[in-house]
């Protein structure tokens, strides 16, 4: 079998196209061997500077459109994995790259590698990143507004919202605060996405670590439960005290969501000493895990219904 030949230097780089062939005086016909992929229509890189086949190489595909094709910015679906914002299942199996074109353009991305949009965007919505344009993660928390349930964008909503923990994350603020998502949904007007933004609005809450402890904050209220507290201190008046997900101090319930990380032998003996602090002063400690969150965290709001029944009569 006869090995495909070695391309000059200027085709080794991320990408090629058709002019970048004809300029390094090679044949469209070498496109065709196995050793090239075609990323769009005639936009092509050699299989071994792509990633592996998976979300790096979508990626990878979505970057190379990006700064291939004419003002257009990476937006959408394609932008909250790049931000890595918790979507659904369903999204991240989406195998085409979302790009968006400034209203009033008559241009349309025709490529079925894309999922085409024509919105208005203001400059600050947009960022840098390896040289092409993306949306922001507010701008794509406005935009999924279309494309997730209430209960999805609360999620995504509560991730930006969310205090990073200092000594496990390289930053130490928000990725937004409640008043830059509020700003975003006035800039845009009467459009659609503005109904479902609003909505999910009123249910976002700073304090959620994860979209299962939304998902499980969400399931309490929807059940017509109080809404609980998040990161709820054992002792209030200890400076160091440690903190349950959510809870009802009143009731001196507090609520876990148990990830797979809580599994481990260290993460248990220290989920254990966390929990003897709040049995010690008096509180009850229900824990949830994965088969909860499957089932809609339909037993958990059985539990802490009975539970808070029981404390409401004492």
């Amino acid at each position: 079998m006869r090995l495909p030949g070695e391309l000059p230097s200027q085709l080794t780089g991320p990408s090629f196209n058709h002019a970048d062939l004809a300029n390094a005086g090679v044949s469209r016909d070498r496109v065709r061997r196995r050793d090239i992929v075609a990323l769009s229509r005639g936009i092509y890189a050699q299989e071994h500077v792509l990633p592996e086949p998976g979300d790096a190489r979508h990626l990878h595909q979505a970057l190379t459109l990006a700064r291939s094709l004419p003002d257009v910015w990476i937006s959408h679906v394609t932008a909250a994995r790049i931000h890595q914002l918790p979507l659904p299942d369903r999204l991240l199996r989406e195998t085409t790259v979302h790009l968006s074109h400034a209203a009033g353009t008559t241009r349309r991305i025709r490529r079925p590698e894309v999922t085409s949009h024509r919105v208005r965007v203001l400059p600050e919505q947009l960022v840098r990143w390896k040289g092409a344009w993306l949306s922001s993660r507010v701008r794509t928390w406005w935009d999924l507004a279309t494309l997730l349930t209430e209960k999805e964008l609360v999620v995504v909503g509560d991730h930006l919202l969310r205090r990073p923990y200092r000594s496990f994350e390289a930053r130490s603020t928000p990725f937004a605060v409640v008043t830059e998502l509020q700003r975003i949904v006035e800039q845009m007007g009467k459009v659609p996405g503005r109904r479902p933004a609003l909505a999910a609005l009123a249910l976002m809450r700073v304090g959620s670590d994860s979209a299962t402890e939304t998902r499980l904050r969400l399931a309490l209220v929807r059940a017509g439960l109080p809404e609980p507290a998040l990161q709820v201190p054992a002792r209030p008046d200890w400076r160091h005290s440690p903190c349950a997900d959510m809870g009802y101090p009143d009731w001196r319930i507090a609520l876990e969501y148990d990830g797979g990380t809580h599994f481990t032998p260290e993460k248990a003996r220290s989920d254990q000493r966390r929990d003897n602090i709040f049995i010690s002063a008096g509180w009850t400690v229900l824990h949830f895990n994965a088969v909860d969150d499957a089932e809609g965290f339909s037993s958990a709001v059985r539990q802490v219904r009975e539970l808070i029944a029981r404390r409401r009569t004492v």
